[in-house]
């Protein structure tokens, strides 16, 4: 029988614990546990190492109903945990998992042989990875120890949802809360979701837990409810130039002949999945570029790779290989050219367009084909002077003042005659008449 100290301890205990799951929320709500094996009362504990078999629990009730699940609002708050709930895409959800060795204090000690003392005492938990439209599921949790009088206990929550949803483990958020040094410790994913289980206990995560309500405690992680996303493998490409070495990029530009050039290819994948990516570019002989060996970088994922051989690493012959993009990750290619010197262009003006193109395949998912893209940029050259005749005369200058001279002069001239004929023809036709010649017609 326990002394009155130890009695008024357990009694300060159940309280913590009906204050803490009052704070919490908690409706009793019956739930698929097992196995069969014998109950308890607070009156009546057990005389040997049992977890989680008593039924009138101050604080939880049926202990046997142990998993249970509730919504958590974006301000944190949170209603009571149940047994029982419809999911939603775009919400958090914490699941939590009451455990107890419902041994009487009594046999925590040497004269009983430590026979109240549950040892290597894990905690083994699952939930779906999604649910389908009216498809419901079960987070489930399993409490197995050594020397107790059931091997293992087991209980779970369902979940539904009215449309497809998946669900994911929210990063750190699994914690152990007792009264021992070890509250508030982070439990390893990795272990917790696992067939052996993470281990649990009081001070340390030894797997040592004594019986009696004082060392019981519970465990709480969050998962994430997600719409489902249909899988694509979209993207998005573009091609750009500059000739001030990136400061500005545009898809037209105007150059002249022996200058150097900046191409940019850049590709974001937009889609859900994973994708293979190969980009091209057509750099063709006759263009009046030529490629500047050891200029192509490749930008992804905060780092860069340069490439060094002629041929810029197959970008021109064949294709360049990317690798694996993950979904809206972006990459980009740069390079450089050099435009050719002037007896490479006409006088005037050349139009010049370099065409890049990317291949993308899905990663794992033989129903999306490859999708390509292409861009291009224009290239105006202009070639002047070096034996080209100028394309318009000059405005000003003293060439163009005698030449303008000479043209007037021609004009008066040719006005003067004009008239003087006029004046000869009329007197010749008046003399055949016989008639004589106005006084300001005479010459």
């Amino acid at each position: 029988m326990e002394n009155k100290k130890s009695s008024k301890k357990k009694i300060f205990i159940s309280a913590f614990v009906m204050f803490t799951l009052g704070v919490l929320g908690f409706t009793k709500n019956v739930s698929a546990w097992g196995p069969e094996r014998d109950t308890y009362t607070n009156s009546n504990p057990a005389e040997q190492a049992v977890f989680n078999s008593i039924i009138d629990n101050a604080a939880v009730g049926d202990e046997r109903d142990f998993v249970r699940i509730v919504e958590v609002r974006s301000d944190g708050q949170k209603d009571d945990y149940v047994s029982d709930l419809k999911i939603r895409p775009g919400h958090d959800y914490e699941v939590y998992i009451y455990y107890h060795n419902n041994a009487s204090a009594t046999y925590n000690k040497v004269e009983e042989s430590y026979r109240g003392v549950a040892r290597n005492v894990r905690l083994s938990a699952t939930f779906p990875q999604g649910l389908k439209a009216g498809e419901s599921g079960e987070v489930a949790a399993i409490i197995s120890a050594d020397r107790t009088l059931v091997e293992k206990v087991w209980d779970e929550a369902t979940i539904s949802a009215d449309e497809d949803v998946t669900l994911a483990y929210i990063s750190d958020s699994a914690k152990l809360y007792n009264l021992g040094q070890a509250s508030g410790t982070v439990l390893s994913s990795n272990d917790l979701f696992s067939s052996d289980g993470a281990l649990l206990g009081y001070n340390t995560l030894n797997g040592v837990v004594y019986g009696c309500d004082e060392y019981s405690g519970h465990v709480v992680f969050q998962i994430r409810a997600t719409a489902v996303i249909e899988p694509s493998s979209t993207f998005e490409m573009d091609k750009k130039i500059s000739k001030d070495d990136g400061e500005t990029w545009l898809d037209d530009i105007e150059m002249e002949p022996g200058t150097e050039a900046q191409f940019k290819i850049t590709y974001k994948n937009t889609g859900t999945l994973a994708q293979t990516v190969t980009a091209f570019d057509t750099l063709e002989d006759g263009q009046g570029m030529e490629y500047i060996v050891g200029s192509t970088r490749i930008k992804m994922n905060g780092t860069e790779r340069i490439i060094h051989d002629e041929n810029g690493g197959g970008l021109f012959n064949g294709g360049i290989e990317i690798g694996e993009v993950q979904p809206g990750e972006t990459v980009e290619i740069y390079y450089k050219v050099k435009l050719g010197e002037a007896a490479t262009f006409e006088c005037g003006k050349t139009v010049l367009y370099n065409l890049a193109s990317v291949a993308a395949k899905a990663v794992g998912n033989d129903e999306v084909g490859v999708a390509t893209s292409h861009d291009k940029v224009r290239i105006e050259v202009t070639r002047d002077g070096d034996g080209c005749l100028p394309t318009e005369l000059p405005s000003t200058g003293p060439a163009e003042i005698v030449l303008a001279g000479v043209i007037v002069a021609g004009l008066i001239v040719g006005v003067f005659y004009y008239v003087n004929s006029k004046r000869t023809l009329r007197r010749l036709e008046n003399e055949a008449k016989g008639g004589d010649l106005d006084k300001k017609e005479k010459i």
